[in-house]
């Protein structure tokens, strides 16, 4: 819980700083902006006061002089007036106590007939002052000079600056308040996505998240972890059944080899005894080895690593090379083989692969059909499909035994892009080996798949039906599969 915790609180800490970011920023700017304003427009009331007041002034023997009720002192002491003579000499002063400070710097350009904008402290109140030329007839005769109190500009700013240190520490407080929690409800997914984690083991893969999530990243990635749970629960799964199926089958020759060698060493036997002995022993190590090879064919087909060779196969030649090589077992079982022959037809695909295939089907047919019994073997193109099916009166087996660890893998690896060619007139015999000549229709489908019906009597393999493969371990080590019954 650690680690959703830390990224909830540095969301939280972006979120504030972005925010804090922002909000002083704006603040600032409504700051400066209301600064401006309020001395622009103080500034624009001592322009026109000032132009007013240097209307009036009247020019006696080329000296200023302001009428008398203009020269009056303010009582609210909040503005003033002051003349001044081209030689610096103080004609009016309507300041409060005369307090004003004198600026020559400001005089001096107002006789060069500029204005200048100054704030200055007036018996400790803040005042905005503008000094400005006296002009008659384009002469300079003097300098004014008007004061306006800008305590109520100062006071305006300073309550802003104060809302402002206020509102936006309380600001940030409500949003950091906010972004926890919208951070726990965005993160909640991924919290129970953690624990659900923390809950699984490969004794038990089936937790799985909630599926009322939002359709967004979080949401995605809450299904897609469900997808991944599944398909390892559906891995551990198989490779549990592959290695119950694997160690039955691998089982049955060690302790038959266990059995004769325990009875050939219970007390001393002839030397022909013990060949007869060995010689059961070397069967049985026979069908491990087989069994184990079985075994490294299913490792590399889920690793990908089986190569598959396609060529042109004629499929009549090859289904009745695998009866000729099965015929002997089956002569010794009693079991008849009966070949329905169907169209000449050739097929693109891993003959050896397909040939294997073949003869697990046949074997299987074979081992489990009891003697008197008949095994049916048979092909048709239906739709540019070829289907190759084996039918037999054996006993059947529980569909529970088609189900292994590694049903995809030997199918995916005889799923070898098999291109069947639709019969038609134009066949030659080459060799003993049938080809098409000319073709006027193709289709790709899959290689054919061992099947057996529950009630023991067929075995089919179906080219169009590759997504229900059965177990590859039991075709592969001769163990009937079930599988629908096919008609006919």
């Amino acid at each position: 819980m650690r680690i959703p915790q830390a990224i909830r609180i540095r969301l939280t800490l972006w979120y504030v700083l972005v925010l804090a970011i922002i909000l002083t920023t704006f603040s600032g700017g409504v700051y400066v902006a209301l600064r401006e304003s309020l001395y622009s427009t103080l500034d624009s009331n001592l322009e026109s006061r000032a132009a007013a007041l240097a209307g009036i002034v009247e020019i006696r023997n080329g000296a200023p002089s302001l009428p008398a009720q203009a020269a009056v002192p303010d009582r609210d002491r909040e503005q003033f007036v002051r003349l001044f003579g081209l030689d610096g000499r103080l004609i009016v002063d309507t300041s409060p106590g005369g307090a004003a400070p004198v600026d020559p710097e400001a005089l001096a350009a107002a006789r060069r007939g500029r204005t200048r904008l100054r704030t200055t402290m007036v018996a400790g109140e803040p005042f905005r002052v503008l000094a400005g030329p006296v002009r008659r007839g384009g002469t300079i005769h003097g300098v004014i000079e008007v004061g306006q109190a800008s305590e109520d500009v100062t006071d305006t700013l300073g309550n802003l600056l104060m809302i402002v240190l206020l509102a936006i520490p309380a600001t940030l407080a409500l949003a950091s308040l906010g972004g926890v929690f919208l951070a726990r409800r965005a993160l909640a997914p991924i919290d129970q996505l953690t624990r659900v984690a923390q809950q699984i083991t490969g004794e038990d893969l089936s937790r799985r998240i909630e599926q009322s999530l939002p359709d967004d990243e979080v949401g995605r990635l809450g299904r897609t972890f469900n997808a991944m749970i599944a398909c390892l629960d559906e891995a551990f799964r198989r490779q549990r059944q592959f290695t119950a199926d694997a160690s039955h089958e691998l089982r049955t020759p060690l302790t038959a080899i266990k059995g004769q060698l325990d009875v050939a060493l219970a007390r001393p036997r002839s030397p022909e005894a013990y060949r007869e002995v060995l010689e059961a022993v070397n069967q049985d190590v026979d069908r491990l080895i087989r069994l184990v090879g079985s075994l490294l064919t299913l490792a590399r087909a889920d690793g990908g690593q089986i190569p598959i060779h396609h060529e042109a196969v004629d499929l009549p030649l090859l289904v009745t090379g695998g009866v000729d090589q099965v015929a002997p077992v089956a002569d010794h079982a009693g079991v008849r083989f009966t070949v329905l022959p169907g169209p000449e037809v050739t097929v693109w695909a891993d003959e050896d692969l397909l040939l294997q295939l073949i003869l697990n089907l046949l074997d299987n047919a074979v081992k489990y059909t009891p003697s008197g019994g008949r095994v049916t073997v048979g092909w048709e193109v239906v739709d540019g499909q070829v289907r190759l099916w084996v039918r037999d009166s054996g006993i059947g087996s529980p569909p529970s035994i088609c189900r292994s660890s590694s049903t995809a893998s030997i199918a995916s690896t005889r799923r070898a892009a098999v291109q069947a060619v639709a019969p038609g007139s134009d066949w030659r015999s080459a060799g003993g080996s049938w080809r098409r000549m000319a073709a006027r229709s193709t289709s790709r489908v899959s290689p054919p798949v061992a099947r057996r019906s529950m009630s023991g009597s067929r075995s089919t393999g179906t080219p169009s039906r590759a997504p229900s493969a059965p177990n590859p371990l039991t075709r592969l080590l001769g163990i009937r599969v079930p599988a629908p019954a096919i008609p006919g």
